[in-house]
């Protein structure tokens, strides 16, 4: 389905991760889940590209906090994104208005943060991509993986592996002050009602504000939360790289040691350096082996061995019939079966994606897709095979697509609903009634809000998002905020936040989180502007001149 596909780009890059492009990755390409290097976690008709730092300064400046929301905080929509394994991850979509409170305080603090972060036991960067991001976590990455591990394994003998356990839901919000400012003196300073804060305590605050204003636990695939994780983690490394060489993969710890007894402490040592911040070791994945040890696990090498050559004779690349292709994916299949990691036949299908066209791609297009039934993490790979339309039967797809959502809503996924959704969409076809049904009675917010780009659904969707408007809870409403976002953007709803008037400054800097791909606001027109080195720094127009002059 590559012909249908949606891609969001930044359309300037600078050469580093300079202050603009750090404000503009966390608010355009790093605020929604976004971090995937191969496949996006959303569908890529969901985009905060039009949620612009001038946008979320607009929000800080014109709102006022009424006495009702200050003690609460803001809750915040979840979407539930399938893992390797078929066990939900719950991502977080911050609302606008406290996202805008965080990008505040990380603009405030933008080199107190990247002073904090920096990390050599970290192979988590942050820097500026290409497509705008900061942040990319490129697990599968198993050729650096396996590079790393030749650099510092020479004259070792155990390699010691852990994980924290539960990171992000375990990450307790004031262990971010103690990281940046040491125990003792956060705790003198927890004393000080009075007079300025240190920074990281802003910090801390608006990360607590944006999930009910709890202390425990940040929302996964935010920018925002990575960053904190990584300066809190940061700290430990900073306790333990003098006695131990090791890296660290966001939350993965892999440490090379001389002998068992040293790999013993690593352990133990990470241990008590994270337990000083309530943080844990995950037991069930904590192993030490002695070496030497292959460099990647089995199945890679075994997946590896059955791909056929990449290239031609004469250097070009070398596409895949159909039967090299099935036999293949049989292969991922059934070493899948041996080993029960999903994670085998995704990235089996990532090897192979651009290597198939014409009837080659629509033959595996259509595994796949049934695959996809079985695992939903597969589905956001099938718009990267080139299958053409003209090579399979539309109606039935469509079929298989609303049994996808079916299954889907069954077992409370979002992310398999959504793609299902995503993809009846580009195809111009509306979902069963069946699906509508399934969907709304989901009570899924994301799966609800993608039902309204369908003119047979949004009429009943917006009767649905009336029913949670009634209830007067702030919560209720922030749990659902991007769907009532979209209706009160198509007219269907009134603004449901009477006293917030987040809604309506979104709406008048033409802020769509579903918007088409290629056409830009004002908003992200002024982004190119100000990025132009051509334009003069004392003829350059602010924000509101540059709105007004639309």
């Amino acid at each position: 389905m590559k012909e249908y596909a949606i891609t969001h780009r930044s359309d300037h890059v600078g050469m580093g991760l300079d202050n603009r492009h750090f404000l503009e990755a966390l608010t355009r390409w790093n605020y929604f889940p976004n971090q995937k290097a191969l496949a996006t976690e959303l569908p890529p008709n969901i985009s905060t590209r039009r949620f612009t730092p001038e946008v979320a300064r607009k929000l800080i400046e014109t709102i006022k906090i009424n006495n009702e929301r200050k003690p609460l905080g803001f809750d915040l929509v979840e979407y539930r994104a399938t893992r390797y394994n078929n066990v939900s991850r719950i991502l977080g979509l911050i609302h606008p208005l406290a996202f805008a409170r965080i990008f505040e305080v990380f603009e405030a603090n933008h080199e107190n943060l990247i002073a904090a972060m920096k990390d050599e036991n970290s192979a988590i960067q942050v820097e500026a991509h290409n497509d705008g991001r900061m942040l990319i976590m490129n697990y599968e990455d198993h050729e650096t993986k396996a590079m790393a591990a030749i650099d510092q394994s020479f004259g070792k003998k155990f390699r010691a592996h852990t994980d924290v356990a539960n990171c992000f839901a375990s990450v307790y919000t004031h262990s971010l002050e103690w990281a940046v400012q040491g125990f003792e003196i956060a705790k003198l300073n927890l004393a000080v009602k009075k007079g300025p804060r240190h920074w990281s305590a802003h910090i801390d605050q608006a990360l607590r504000w944006a999930k009910r204003n709890e202390t425990s636990g940040l929302p996964v695939g935010p920018a925002s939360s990575s960053i904190a994780v990584e300066v809190i983690l940061s700290a430990v490394d900073q306790k333990l790289r003098d006695r131990f060489s090791f890296v660290r993969y966001v939350d993965d710890y892999t440490a090379l040691c001389e002998s068992h007894e040293s790999a013993q402490e690593f352990i133990l040592a990470l241990g008590k350096e994270l337990s000083l911040y309530r943080l844990n070791l995950n037991l069930a994945k904590t192993s030490i082996v002695e070496l030497p040890e292959p460099l990647q696990e089995k199945w890679v090498a075994d997946l590896m061995n059955a791909v056929p050559p990449v290239l031609r004779d004469d250097g070009q690349l070398a596409f895949m019939d159909t039967s090299d292709a099935l036999q293949f994916l049989d292969h991922a299949v059934r070493l899948n079966n041996e080993t029960p990691d999903g994670s085998i036949v995704k990235f089996a299908v990532a090897a192979i994606s651009r290597r198939l066209k014409d009837r080659a791609a629509a033959d595996v297009f259509k595994y796949v897709l049934n695959l996809s039934w079985h695992y939903p993490i597969l589905l956001p790979y099938l718009e990267q095979i080139d299958a053409r339309s003209e090579y399979y039967d539309r109606e039935i797809l469509i079929e298989k697509l609303n049994k996808i959502i079916a299954i889907n809503v069954a077992h409370r996924r979002s992310d398999g609903i959504c793609w299902a959704l995503y993809y009846l969409d580009r195809l111009k076809s509306n979902p069963s009634e069946d699906s509508i049904v399934g969907v709304i009675s989901s009570g899924d917010s994301v799966a609800i809000a993608m039902l309204c780009a369908f003119e047979i659904a949004v009429e009943r969707v917006a009767e649905y998002a009336k029913t949670l408007i009634d209830k007067t809870s702030l919560y209720i409403k922030d749990q659902n905020w991007l769907l009532l976002y979209r209706l009160y953007l198509l007219g269907k709803i009134n603004d449901p936040y009477e006293d917030e008037k987040t809604f309506e400054i979104l709406k008048k800097y033409e802020v769509d989180f579903f918007c088409p791909a290629g056409e830009n606001s004002r908003a992200e027109e002024y982004c190119e502007y100000i990025s132009n080195p051509f334009v003069p720094q004392e003829e350059m127009q602010n924000f509101d001149q540059w709105m007004n002059g639309a």
